[in-house]
């Protein structure tokens, strides 16, 4: 009596415990046809099944991501250089300057270079030989090394030779005597004068520079 007992209590133990530990649920139907779960077991005499809870689904696998390799550093871009110089003109000022200073030296004439206000300083002629020299590595330096370009500068500097030649200088001083209130000169030959002079001796004022004194010449030796 006492086994038979004992059979019962675990076979009851079994019918409580089985559904706790695998997760299970109750299921029955009572008296009124209602349809009941629960995770504890019906009243005592009640048919009643059981419903396995449903296995978790398992999260899918994270997508592999490859390490990221390290970036390669970008390859060096050389440093933009601006376009080479000209092979022309190299200094065009500094050229004809020197170009008609030559002219100047070469002749039978005194020099001087202007001062302020009617000062004139003259060149000595021992210090003449040095001055040309001086002014031929000049022009070596600034004149352009391209044939047309040289030649161009050589005609700038002929252009201002001719400006400040005795020509211009006369035909200057004739105009102003043209426009004197006392001379009563027909405009017709005013404008006649000035048309020549704009023409042949055009204002190419320089500084600095050595300008011929073309009412001293100088005794030939």
């Amino acid at each position: 009596m006492g086994a038979c007992r004992r059979r019962g209590l675990l076979a009851l133990a079994m019918v409580v415990l089985v559904p706790a530990l695998t997760g299970a649920t109750y299921k029955w139907v009572d008296a009124r046809g209602q349809v009941h779960f629960s995770d504890t077991p019906p009243p005592p005499g009640t048919a009643y099944g059981l419903v396995a809870a449903p296995h978790p689904v398992p999260a899918p696998p994270e997508p592999f991501v490859a390490p990221a390799a390290a970036a390669e550093p970008a390859p060096a871009v050389p440093a933009q250089r601006g376009p080479p110089p000209a092979h022309g003109t190299r200094d065009d000022t500094r050229c004809v300057d020197a170009l008609f200073q030559l002219q100047v030296l070469q002749g039978d004439w005194k020099v001087y270079m202007a001062g302020p206000g009617d000062e004139r300083k003259y060149l000595d002629d021992r210090d003449r030989p040095a001055e040309i020299e001086r002014l031929a590595s000049e022009r070596d330096a600034a004149c352009s090394d391209d044939p047309r370009e040289l030649a161009a500068q050589q005609g700038r500097a002929g252009e201002l030779f001719q400006a400040m030649s005795p020509d211009c200088l006369e035909a200057r001083e004739k105009l102003r005597n043209l426009q004197r209130p006392t001379a009563k000169s027909a405009p017709s030959d005013i404008e006649k004068q000035q048309a020549w002079i704009a023409a042949q001796c055009p204002d190419m004022h320089r500084d600095g520079v050595w300008l011929a004194d073309w009412r001293y010449p100088e005794r030939k030796r």
